[in-house]
């Protein structure tokens, strides 16, 4: 469809879009209270059928968990030791170099000769030979006007990375304007001497330019038919790149955080990296998190990615940013740990993950292109990314071992947005994901179902509960809702050695007024590519700040919380004032976990 036309028809779509997609919440629910769908055995508790799903797929979860960090320790006993690349192949190189090279060829660090070489001279691992030379890595910096103290923890914990050979060190501003320019500055003091570049246009939508006269592109009209990205050899040839001893810190047009990635990569392939570690300008290593993630690429034959853990540095500045930390705990050492027993892990988190540069020529030119109803995608660069390396048929992994430090947001209104986003993220990624699951396990399959469905089993649950006369249920479930989430508890406690896990089941609160509206606010919305987590410059915090657009960001929060509000009062009065309405027992046509069923008789 010619883009003049899908412009044109973005408004109706999108209502149309959102007039449907809430269509598709309402009518189930209407369905099943019109019809009183029971769908367990009856009794005073009964275990519904979703119900008995919910706990075998926790206890599935829980099981490959463990098994996950067994798998991990035994490997790491048994692991060949990681040795310096150039001491373990000088003499074979120098061999190589004399034979294949004359006098007057001259090979520069970093080139795409240098690379050869290295892979010609790559040791296999045998039973006899329990060493093996490190990865050429690359390290890739992205941020965008970062708070000045955040970034300069990032680079100091960069510097203070191990690894037995240096690495390549690229940071990519997303912005070349004043503002922008703190960000450099700071950068030249953690890396003095090093160069910053700025970058006229975007690697990823580059002129062809005349080679012979780089300074004169072509005509208008050749250079709008011939945008495309350079290659290895023109970037080789037309930009500074990192060496082992120099990191270089790009500056380049503001577009978003994919294309700031997508320059990072491009610049460090060229540079002969043969795995690239991505990161946020707001993380904060722990010193061994690059060894963990590149010995976690060995551990199976054809994986592509690694990810590891990713911890919250502000868990103590509110009660919301301290949830959120046991969150992402259990989001990371069960989920994804589950995950990659099965080696399908579907996202490698933005903040920490490292990818095989023979994965990523592959697919970054195909994800920088992404599009979805017709628009360019901002968010969900991630999620994507990983989602390309599952669709080419590579695994992906996590190890608990590598793990790093992020913030999180403490209000609750960002906190909300960036639950929104990630929805939205995972609900669009859906249509990739269905694309791979042929090519993996299973257990992938049922962990994309579970975290799709569950939400609206639930919402379904409470709307149906709110009003239907019986404020027991509605106690009932909610308590059913801590067991559940006790279950998680008590092995999060157990692994991690923590008692603030013993806090975690009061995030079913935040999960019932947060996170479900803000999934169905996802979907709703998918339409709207906006980023839509956190301000960065002095005009968009001022613009956060206006009443009227803060109460426009909350309102899908504020409908939700007034129909619970409204449900439970409702429940309340019909009891107290006509508590004879509340006999009658109403069942959860859901059934997610437990409920009394006044109907129920021993004959029964």
């Amino acid at each position: 469809m010619p883009r003049e036309v899908l412009s044109s028809w973005t408004l109706p779509f999108k209502i149309l879009y959102s007039v449907v997609i809430s269509c598709i919440f309402v009518v189930p629910a209407i369905v099943g209270y019109a019809l009183q769908l029971h769908i367990t055995s009856y009794s005073f508790w009964a275990l519904g059928i979703y119900g008995t799903v919910v706990f075998s797929f926790i206890l599935l979860q829980l099981i490959f968990a463990t098994l996950n960090r067994c798998f991990i320790y035994r490997y790491k006993r048994n692991a060949p030791s990681l040795v310096s690349r150039r001491l373990v192949n000088a003499s074979a190189q120098e061999t190589i170099v004399e034979k294949d090279l004359t006098d007057q060829q001259i090979i520069k660090p970093g080139s795409l000769a240098e690379h050869e070489i290295s892979e010609k001279v790559e040791i296999t691992v045998t039973d006899d030979f329990k060493e093996r030379p490190a990865t050429h890595i690359g390290l890739a910096v992205v941020g965008y006007r970062e708070d000045d103290t955040l970034f300069s923890q990032c680079l100091e914990s960069i510097q203070q990375l191990k690894y037995p050979d240096p690495i390549k060190i690229v940071v990519v501003i997303d912005g070349n304007e004043e503002q922008d320019r703190e960000m450099a500055t700071l950068f030249q003091k953690a890396f003095p001497g090093c160069p910053i570049i700025s970058l006229e246009h975007l690697l990823s939508e580059t002129p062809v330019y005349d080679l012979s006269n780089p300074s004169v592109p072509s005509s208008e009209e050749t250079v709008k038919e011939q945008v495309r990205p350079m290659t290895d050899e023109e970037l080789l040839q037309s930009t500074f790149l990192p060496t082992d001893t120099c990191a270089v810190c790009y500056m380049q047009p503001h577009r978003g955080k994919r294309h700031a990635m997508y320059t990072a990569f491009r610049v460090l392939m060229a540079a002969g990296c043969e795995a690239v570690m991505t990161t946020d300008s707001d993380t904060k290593f722990d010193s061994s998190a690059l060894l963990e993630l590149e010995q976690a690429l060995y551990w199976y034959p054809n994986i592509g990615a690694s990810a590891g853990d990713v911890r919250i540095w502000n868990n103590r500045d509110s009660l919301l940013s301290f949830m959120s930390s046991l969150r992402y705990w259990m989001a990371f050492n069960i989920e994804r740990a589950a995950q990659s027993i099965h080696r399908c892990v579907t996202c490698v988190s933005g903040p920490m993950g490292l990818y095989k540069s023979s994965v990523l020529k592959d697919i970054i030119d195909p994800w920088i292109k992404q599009r979805f109803l017709g628009m360019e995608c901002t968010y969900g660069d991630d999620r994507h990314l990983t989602n390309r390396v599952l669709m080419g048929g590579h695994r992906v992994v996590f190890t608990h071992l590598a793990f790093c430090e992020t913030e999180t947001p403490t209000e609750f209104l960002r906190w909300f947005k960036q639950q929104t986003r990630w929805s939205k993220s995972f609900y669009r990624e859906l249509l990739w994901n269905v694309q791979s699951l042929h090519k993996h396990s299973p257990w992938m399959a049922a962990e994309l179902f579970y975290q799709g469905l569950y939400p609206f089993v639930l919402l379904f649950s409470i709307l149906y509960i709110l009003w239907a006369h019986a404020p027991i249920v509605l106690a009932i479930w909610l308590i059913s809702l801590f067991v559940i989430a006790s279950i998680k508890t008590l092995y999060s406690l157990v692994v991690s050695q923590s008692l603030g896990f013993l806090a975690f089941p009061f995030y079913s609160v935040y999960y019932l007024l947060g996170l479900v509206p803000a999934k169905i606010w996802a979907l709703v919305s998918l339409w709207d590519v906006g980023w839509g987590t956190s301000a960065r410059s002095v005009a968009e915090r001022k613009r956060e700040n206006v009443f009227l657009y803060r109460v426009k960001e909350a309102l899908p929060v504020i409908i939700w919380i007034t129909i619970i509000v409204a449900g439970i009062t409702y429940n309340l009065v019909t009891f107290f004032t006509s508590p004879q309405q509340t006999q009658a027992g109403v069942l959860d046509p859901t059934s997610i976990v437990f409920y009394p069923n006044p109907y129920y008789t021993s004959g029964v």
